[in-house]
């Protein structure tokens, strides 16, 4: 009786957390998505410029995800003891950390954008409108960065619904003034659509950094301040980047292997980085709900190991790797479903055309190994603390498989585009046993609370 009460409460727990996370991560691609396809509109040369400067705010984005795993690994541990005020520490230090680094970000964008965009093509023209576009996007990197922080913080609490709500807003505002640069002001001039496509960005994310800092204020219970933010305790600190810094180091090898992987594509052909724009925004639109069941999973697995119910997380974690196929394979399917009418909408012509029709199968394949291992590697693994085995893994599977076999397959072996393109995409395969023999061993069930004797 226990055990059906316990997975009663489980399912609706993780349903409720679920619910928000896919309706912001949907809504999140889906505006990835209509830049795309409104961008193709306006030229193939500001689809792929766009796309290949968008890389430099997926390096952000590692950053951001390294940070907030820190912060929500031990936010929602502390949180299963109900101790607000670690958390409100907890919350300042990866406030002052992520001011850091967007700042830095925006920097680079301002000063050397050139050089930046020379790392992932040698098209004078893709680096020329790549540059303009990250001089203004570039100053949306530091509401960004703190705005991130806070919204894990609210997830790592339960409340996904307020921060759904908070990105939700931000989000339409972004698509609204998307639409309004590319077709309404500058439906045939791809410099000007870029720059307010950059703008627009801007604008919601400030926008998303308010929000944030008056919900803070007005019922989150961890309200922000500065003694929060540079009072910190020693062995919290201590905490934080035992967990986080095998985040950051597996999110940087990761990122920096998949941005030389766009590199590869962008030294192929601008036919080749559009088709990938499209194929690779629609695998993220259709992966919303595997994204969600990780974030989930892991503040649910975080509270219980927190309260120091372990059995109960241990039949949670099971149950997650389970459901984790299932929504891989469904959002596969699904994928596939949507090739015909995205091959022939998209806006892509010619060699570009092929190449996504090409595409998408391999990337409905791909929705399943990216489910299972984003549950595990960055959900269940993580809410345990067990942040080291990504590092390893990710660097064996980039830089010593995927790496070298697409490097040679493109540039020295000269095979053909599909087979190119699924070296490209290999890393979640070969990733899915070592982690599915990791999480049998139970190693990541642990509390990471200390009692005020241990502090």
């Amino acid at each position: 009786m226990e055990h059906s009460a316990f997975n009663r409460r489980m399912s609706r727990d993780l349903v409720t957390l679920m619910l928000p996370v896919v309706l912001q991560n949907l809504l999140s691609a889906i505006v990835n998505s209509a830049d795309v396809f409104m961008l193709s509109s306006v030229s193939q040369s500001a689809l792929s410029a766009s796309s290949l400067a968008a890389q430099v705010t997926f390096v952000v984005t590692l950053f951001h995800w390294s940070i907030t795993t820190g912060t929500t690994i031990l936010a929602a541990q502390y949180y299963g003891r109900r101790d607000l005020a670690v958390i409100r520490q907890v919350q300042g230090l990866g406030v002052l950390l992520m001011l850091g680094i967007g700042t830095a970000f925006c920097a680079a964008c301002m000063l050397v954008p050139q050089l930046l965009m020379r790392v992932f093509t040698n098209d004078p023209e893709l680096i020329a409108l790549g540059a303009s576009f990250l001089r203004v996007l570039g100053v949306s990197y530091i509401p960004s960065c703190v705005s991130q922080v806070l919204l894990s913080i609210f997830k790592s609490m339960g409340q996904t619904r307020r921060s759904a709500a908070i990105s939700t807003i931000c989000l339409l505002c972004n698509i609204t003034l998307n639409f309004i640069s590319i077709r309404v002001l500058f439906p045939h001039d791809a410099k000007l659509a870029m720059l307010g496509v950059a703008a627009a960005t801007v604008i919601a994310r400030v926008l998303e950094l308010a929000l944030c800092l008056r919900s803070i204020r007005t019922g989150s219970g961890v309200a922000l301040s500065a003694k929060d933010v540079f009072s910190l305790r020693r062995w919290l600190w201590r905490d934080f980047w035992s967990y986080t810094l095998p985040v950051l180091a597996n999110n940087l090898i990761y990122g920096l292997a998949m941005a030389l992987l766009t590199a590869i594509m962008g030294h192929m052909s601008s036919d080749m980085v559009s088709a990938n724009a499209i194929a690779s925004n629609l695998r993220e639109l259709v992966c919303v709900a595997c994204m969600a069941l990780g974030t989930a999973g892991s503040i649910l697995l975080g509270q219980e190991m927190g309260a120091g119910r372990l059995d109960e997380a241990k039949a949670l974690g099971r149950a997650l790797e389970l459901l984790s196929v299932l929504l891989g394979a469904a959002a596969g399917l699904l994928l596939m479903l949507m090739r015909g009418p995205v091959v022939r909408f998209c806006g892509l012509e010619g060699e570009a055309a092929k190449l996504l029709e090409m595409m998408i199968p391999i990337c409905s394949v791909y929705c399943i190994g990216r489910s299972y291992n984003s549950c595990l590697i960055s959900g269940i693994f993580c809410a345990g603390g067990d942040t080291r085995f990504g590092v390893v893994l990710d660097t064996v599977t980039m830089w010593l498989i995927v790496l070298p076999l697409s490097y040679a397959a493109a540039f020295v072996l000269r095979w053909p585009a599909v087979v190119i393109y699924m070296f490209l995409n290999l890393d979640e395969f070969v990733k899915m046993v070592p982690s599915a023999l990791r999480f049998r061993r139970y190693r990541w069930l642990k509390n990471l609370t200390r009692g005020e004797e241990l502090r």
